[in-house]
């Protein structure tokens, strides 16, 4: 391997479903920011699906991107509902889609990258580990979520699907969690058999919004930040914020959107407290972050990661979090650990916050915040980990 500031930089391809401003997930979002801060060790492409009609090629913040066409019947991206056989058929096409994997392979013998590190693969699919193999390319994949175990809702489906991409694995070289929850789940699923594994968590450096001390006991101004769906436990919030008194929380604020949206703020009118303020713009969301004395974290599934925790707490804000998936590993206050749909738990972790002295809860807003910059740098170990496979692979 050259030395570094001679020659040419290594070339990264890095893959993901979708790619800024095409935003789903929090998986678009740790794209991003693992894209940017490699580029200046590496030489670095992204390459992901779009609703355009041909591969357009930009630059976005010094990286190269690539948005090939999303070949399929439809995309995340669509204000669509897919009924049942359109979800199947859509799935049977990503695991098998000739067209996509004839661009994808052009693509890789145009840039000749000596890395092809791959995030979610909705949209691209999982035959790129072999593509990569066939053009001698060392294959890096980061688990951000369940889809290749289960993409859809239909058991037998997934059975299939999964023992697909299970075979697929085996061209891969190193496999990386975001959480060690996640890891362990695929490696007890018998994927990535042939791999090193190393667990990376997410890269936040969000900036932080000056936080107002508080100065003596007051209502507290309580939060939720995420999906609108039943898996993540917003009625579970709701329910159990609407039976706190209100000296104790004076403002519930609800923002993001989703299917139940509608539903929830139906059900909830009576509540004067509860705002639902909708999808907000990234910057705007850490102000909220800020503004908020608490925020909750209530879901019922196993979350990979959980960035809202770490960015809540870059805002000096503390989290009372569900005991799933990787939340355990990165809240900083095990104390304000609960268990999923336990109300009374909930309430309780709440009212500890509200019960701390002005001074108590401002050290704890500071210790927050300097836990959340032990994960402002956690790219460094994706650079630590490219050269040293690079290096064992000369």
């Amino acid at each position: 391997m050259e030395k570094e500031g001679n020659l040419m930089k290594k070339k990264i391809l890095i893959v993901n479903s979708f790619y800024t401003p095409d935003i789903v997930g929090g998986a678009e979002i740790s794209t991003q920011v693992l894209a940017e801060s490699l580029n200046q060790q590496f030489e670095v492409y992204v390459l992901t699906s779009s609703n355009n009609k041909d591969i357009i090629y930009e630059e976005i913040n010094g990286v190269q991107v690539i948005r090939i066409p999303n070949r399929n019947i439809y995309s995340a991206l669509d204000n669509y509902a897919p009924n049942t056989v359109e979800k199947l058929y859509w799935h049977f096409n990503n695991t098998f889609n000739k067209k996509q994997k004839k661009a994808i392979n052009q693509i890789i013998q145009e840039i000749r990258p000596d890395i092809i590190h791959t995030q979610n693969l909705n949209g691209i699919g999982t035959y790129i580990w072999k593509l990569g193999k066939v053009n001698n390319t060392l294959i890096m994949h980061t688990l951000r979520d369940y889809q290749l175990i289960q993409p859809t809702k239909i058991g037998l489906i997934n059975k299939l699907i999964a023992s697909i991409n299970k075979k697929r694995a085996k061209h891969v070289d190193v496999v990386v969690g975001i959480s060690r929850y996640i890891l362990d789940e695929f490696v007890s699923n018998d994927f990535f058999n042939c791999a090193s594994r190393k667990v990376i968590y997410n890269t936040i450096n969000n900036k932080t919004v000056e936080k107002n001390l508080k100065k003596e006991k007051g209502p507290l101004k309580v939060s939720y930040f995420g999906r609108l769906e039943t898996e993540k436990g917003i009625e579970f919030f709701l329910d159990s914020m609407c039976n706190v008194e209100e000296n104790k929380v004076g403002e519930i604020l609800v923002v993001g959107t989703g299917s139940i949206a509608d539903q929830l703020i139906e059900k909830y009118s009576q509540d004067s407290r509860i705002k639902f303020l909708g999808k907000l713009p990234f910057e705007e969301a850490q102000e909220k972050m800020s503004y908020v004395d608490v925020v909750v974290v209530p879901s019922l599934w196993p979350e990979p990661f959980g960035r809202v925790v770490i960015e809540s707490y870059r805002q000096g804000t503390p989290v009372v979090a569900t005991n799933v998936g990787g939340i355990p590993e990165i809240i900083y206050n095990k104390e304000l650990i609960i268990n999923p749909n336990d109300k009374k738990s909930m309430r309780e972790k709440v009212e500890l916050i509200y019960n701390l002295g002005a001074e108590e809860y401002n050290q704890l807003s500071k210790d927050c915040l300097e836990y959340s910059l032990k994960y402002s740098r956690t790219h460094e170990d994706y650079i630590s980990l490219y050269r040293k496979i690079l290096a064992e692979d000369e």
